[in-house]
């Protein structure tokens, strides 16, 4: 179970960097104009920060889960 965590956890981040790092390079090519490629082009810029979203929702929502309560014998 815990690797499978780690994968998603893993996934998440990488969907967050690389959403980051596609916007990043969408919003440089609009002010520089340095490519013409369609995904690279100012209406695909929201799909990024989706992925963005996306991916630090997946790394939060398993990172920080709920853990099963330790019972407490009684005493």
């Amino acid at each position: 179970m815990a690797g499978v965590l780690n994968f998603f956890r893993f996934t998440g981040m990488t969907l967050f960097f690389l959403g980051i790092l596609l916007f990043v390079v969408t919003v440089l090519n609009n002010w520089l104009g340095f490519a013409a490629t369609m995904w690279l082009e100012g209406h695909v810029w929201r799909v990024y920060i989706f992925f963005a979203v996306s991916g630090i929702l997946m790394y939060i929502l398993i990172t920080f889960r709920r853990k099963k309560a330790i019972k407490k014998a009684p005493e």
